[in-house]
């Protein structure tokens, strides 16, 4: 099995781990390719990768420009640079650029962090504030909006997919930082151009680059504070810390003083880790990259490595790898107990949940304090409606407080078909029936409507477990009459 093991003991930002990839062979031509099929105008934006040295440590440092003159402006600036001897190439926005709440970036001061806010430009040249418009004229994106772009793009559907899920983590941890659902989310950084050829991008080369498997190494974090719209923070971001929190990801002791892991860096490592921790054992070494900051600090080298080989997973891991049969979605489970409530409102509350748009409901006997019996109420809905949901429990129920969490299901397709059948001498009815298939089109399911099912039982007077058997049959062999 082809494995990746991405070892960030100085933090990593998504242009860092991309330039990791490339650093390790990426074919560059091929995953621009599928770049220019991202969902965004003609001339939006352009990359180069540059090699360069990070504390004596040849590595990849991937540059994203939104536009044409952008990229003419950087080798301007780069010969510049070169005249000049300044060899800190401090060019590009790296990744901090995705803090959706995000950074001021006003200008004329200068961030801590290990990865470069300042979009673009050398910082040892003075620029007119006119020159960085088109980097701080950024949309404000919904999550929605983004997934649109992916969707709609005719990029590799394993690249999309992974794409989609990056983000959505994303969005579902800054939405549980700032208390809304992840519709109400507003990318401001995260949501232009730059970023979302970055975790597209990532996503394009971990496909091309055939990894099968991740394991990623504990995270370190950094110090200091990091400066927002909303005030100082301390290292990590809010948003960083919700990825590592949900992920169950072990944290580094550094010394290192500024921000060294963004939540585009968070989001990328969380979502493509089967596991955290040591160097997985590996049959043999394919590859190695090395993908920079893009600052050049004298004390450690500011990269990330990725290390890419053969190997074999020890048993029981194979739990966590993304299954190839069928989809799969984060979606919220929302619960609250009760030992006060009647079995008519409980009942009531279930059906309003329902009609409201929840994916199921089910209620569980439980024992509460002092040993009351009680009842608890489990709620499965889209991200989205998680908000809608709290309220309705808190409306409809007695209970005083209700909690929530995400999780991941994998989902069977679909497909609702009807299913004639007699009811009587020369009478036809039709069943309506739920057929669940995996993404190869194989039927792992069949469920008849039962009321349905019962209608016929009762006009033909046949037993009801015969009419199902009938109905089920038909449904396999693809017969509907």
């Amino acid at each position: 099995m082809r494995t990746a093991f991405f070892d960030c003991p100085f933090g990593a930002a998504g242009d860092m781990l991309l330039g990791a990839l490339v650093d390790a062979g990426l074919d560059v031509e091929a995953w621009k390719a599928e770049l220019e099929k991202i969902d965004l105008p003609s001339g939006s934006f352009s990359v180069r990768p540059e090699k360069l040295l990070r504390c004596g440590v040849h590595s990849t440092k991937l540059h994203v420009f939104l536009s044409a003159d952008a990229a003419h402006e950087y080798d301007h600036k780069h010969d510049l640079a070169h005249e000049h001897h300044n060899h800190d190439h401090g060019h590009e926005h790296s990744d901090d650029h995705d803090h959706s709440h995000g950074h001021d970036h006003s200008h004329g001061h200068d961030h801590s962090h290990g990865h470069d806010h300042s979009h673009g430009y050398d910082r040892g040249h003075h620029h007119d504030h006119e020159q960085h418009l088109h980097r701080h004229d950024h949309p404000h994106r919904g999550l929605s909006e983004i997934l649109r772009i992916i969707e709609n793009s005719s990029i590799r559907p394993a690249a999309k997919k992974l794409a989609a899920d990056i983000f959505t983590r994303l969005g579902i941890a800054e939405a549980k930082v700032h208390g809304v659902t992840p519709e109400e989310v507003h990318f401001h950084e995260v949501g232009a151009v730059d970023a979302i050829v970055d975790i597209v991008g990532f996503a394009i080369g971990y496909d091309l680059m055939a990894i099968e498997r991740s394991i990623v190494s504990a995270l370190p974090v950094g110090g200091g504070t990091i400066s927002s719209m909303h005030g100082e923070f301390p290292v990590p971001g809010p948003a960083t810390l919700e990825l590592l929190r949900e992920a169950r990801a072990p944290l580094a002791q550094t010394s290192i003083d500024y921000e060294c892991l963004t939540p585009t860096g968070a989001a990328i490592l969380t979502t493509i880790a089967e596991r955290f921790g040591s160097q997985p054992d590996m049959t043999a070494i394919d590859a190695i990259g090395y993908g920079a900051g893009s600052l050049n600090p004298a004390g450690h080298p500011n990269v990330c490595r990725v290390v890419i080989g053969q190997s074999v997973p020890k048993k029981g891991s194979e739990k966590n790898a993304p299954s190839s049969r069928y989809r799969s979605e984060l979606i919220a489970v929302v619960e609250c107990n009760f030992d006060d409530l009647s079995p008519q409102v409980i009942s009531y509350t279930s059906e309003k949940l329902l009609a409201e748009g929840a994916l199921d409901v089910f209620v569980t006997p439980c024992t509460m304090k002092k040993g009351r019996s009680g009842h608890l109420l489990s709620v499965l809905c889209k991200m989205e409606d998680e908000l809608r949901v709290k309220e309705i429990l808190l409306a409809e129920t007695s209970t005083l407080g209700v909690r929530s969490s995400v999780t991941e299901r994998l989902i069977a397709e679909r497909e609702l078909k009807k299913i004639d059948i007699k009811s009587g001498e020369s009478e036809m009815q039709s069943v309506r029936v739920k057929i669940g298939k995996d993404l190869d089109g194989n039927v792992i399911n069949v469920q008849p409507e039962f009321e349905d099912c019962a209608s016929v039982a009762r006009a033909s007077g046949a037993p009801l477990k015969e009419v199902i058997s009938t109905v089920v049959s038909k449904a396999r062999n693809g017969r509907e009459t």
